[in-house]
């Protein structure tokens, strides 16, 4: 993406995932996403300086490819389109032809976590933690979507989840929230609207951003499936209304805000930064699904940008990543280079006036290694299966990552992490044996064809540091 000015500043944006079904009856329209039924807000968030422009708007634009049967274990192979479709607990080795779906049980075999125990299993205090038990994740985004409690619950009868109770608040709700409840998931549905607050009525329905709410909760909670997920959805698409709703999960409590949203950068980045300073707040956000370029939130320094590789995994044995072509990624025109990025080497770094270089760490973002979501369409009598990609789906996973780490931070008397890039840049990405233990270091792959768009040994800007090794990670957070 090439220098924003004030003049363009109207470029539109997408919540950051491709999605691929055809030939089942959708709502979902093609690039551009579903219309909104409303009008965009113009109001303006607190906190806003008035010279902060608010005529930004995030569209949602969807990629379709081939088909995929309604149920996940209908996908057999050989076939021209092969999946992970084992049942839960189960890594059995697969070959894909072309594209690769998997499910939450092989995601989490690939990336290091443990098996999800048997319904009724007692669990010890160390396993209720790396589930993310007494944690929260904020998921943010535009629009509501109806159906996203049940949707849910499919979801997780057919990968062996753990169920969700769900709380919807109003305008007369207290924040900060109560603490999440130990050992259990609970959805909470929150109402945003333009000035930090809570609303007592729903935003507007919106085909393309339903796909963006339904992905992010469901793999959010598939990472840290007793952790508490918030879900607040702000009253359109505009930059105002979203950047209001994280203002609201700043009210909540602490916890990992998951925005999978972006915009190009311009230079009116600083005047929205704000909100993405409060005390035990960890703010993630994708970093673009259209190859090297600059997008906000994730260029902001205070906000772990997250970007995507393409995930090679047998069932067995180690992962492989590479860097997928359209992970976002690059160095700020307008922002300077944060005092963690100086603890390791980035590619290009200029000697003179260093810039913040996105993204900071990647996970499995390419629609050709995609994950399954499960979705309602508003009007329909059933749902369907679906194989989503983009760094939308990253950025809810390292949300569930932070969660896990900060419950096996509380079971050892340490506080949230908050901000944690100083802890993955110095403690982990500066440490030579830290790092090569912690995160897997993708060295191939590009996202176009500049001098720095190509993966590499360390640091680079296509995938940051790596994508995570969960269990070595999560010690050397927890000993941060």
């Amino acid at each position: 993406m090439s220098k924003q000015t004030d003049t363009c500043i109207k470029n539109v944006a997408t919540p950051l995932m491709f999605l691929f079904t055809v030939g089942l009856p959708l709502t979902l329209q093609g690039c551009g996403g579903g219309a909104a039924t409303t009008s965009a807000s113009t109001s303006t968030s607190a906190n806003l300086s008035a010279d902060a422009p608010t005529n930004i708007e995030l569209k949602p634009t969807y990629q379709f490819t081939a088909a995929l049967p309604n149920d996940p274990n209908e996908v057999q192979h050989p076939s021209t389109f092969t999946a992970a479709d084992k049942a839960p607990g189960s890594t059995t080795a697969f070959a894909a032809t072309s594209t690769t779906i998997f499910n939450p049980a092989q995601i989490r075999a690939a990336y290091g976590l443990p098996a999800i125990p048997a319904a009724g299993t007692k669990l010890t205090a160390a396993q209720l933690a790396s589930l993310g038990s007494g944690q929260t994740i904020y998921i943010v985004d535009a629009y509501h979507d109806p159906n996203v409690a049940t949707d849910l619950a499919i979801f997780n009868a057919k990968f062996g989840l753990p169920s969700c109770t769900t709380t919807v608040l109003n305008s007369a709700s207290k924040l900060p929230l109560a603490a999440p409840t130990a050992g259990a998931c609970n959805l909470t549905v929150a109402y945003a609207n333009t000035a930090n607050g809570l609303s007592s009525t729903p935003p507007a329905y919106n085909s393309g951003w339903q796909g963006e709410i339904a992905l992010d909760v469901e793999w959010a909670h598939a990472i840290a499936p007793l952790a508490r997920i918030v879900l607040i959805e702000g009253q359109d698409a505009m930059i105002t209304s979203l950047y209001s709703a994280v203002g609201v999960a700043n009210k909540m409590g602490a916890g990992a805000v998951s925005m999978s949203f972006g915009a190009n950068e311009g230079s009116w980045v600083s005047f929205y930064d704000a909100n993405f300073g409060a005390a035990g707040m960890t703010y993630l956000a994708a970093s673009g699904d259209n190859g090297a370029g600059v997008s906000w939130p994730a260029v902001s320094s205070k906000v772990l940008s997250v970007g995507g590789t393409s995930l090679s995994y047998s069932g067995s044995g180690a992962r492989s990543e590479t860097a997928w072509s359209g992970s976002g990624g690059g160095v700020s025109a307008y922002l300077a280079m944060p005092a963690y990025q100086n603890y390791v080497s980035i590619p290009g770094k200029s000697a003179t006036k260093p810039m913040r270089t996105v993204p900071d760490i990647s996970f499995n973002s390419n629609p050709s290694t995609g994950q399954y979501m499960y979705m309602t369409p508003q009007g329909s009598s059933t749902g369907y299966w679906y194989g989503v990609g983009g760094t939308s789906i990253a950025a809810p996973q390292w949300a569930g990552l932070i969660a896990i780490s900060n419950a096996q931070r509380a079971l050892a008397g340490k506080a949230v992490l908050g901000q944690v890039q100083t802890a993955l840049y110095k403690n982990i990405g500066a440490v030579a044996t830290t790092y090569a233990a912690s995160l897997l270091d993708v060295k191939s792959g590009s996202d176009g064809t500049c001098a720095y768009c190509y993966a590499r040994a360390g640091y680079d800007q296509v995938t940051g540091l790596g994508t995570p090794n969960s269990a070595p990670m999560l010690t050397a957070l927890a000993a941060y």
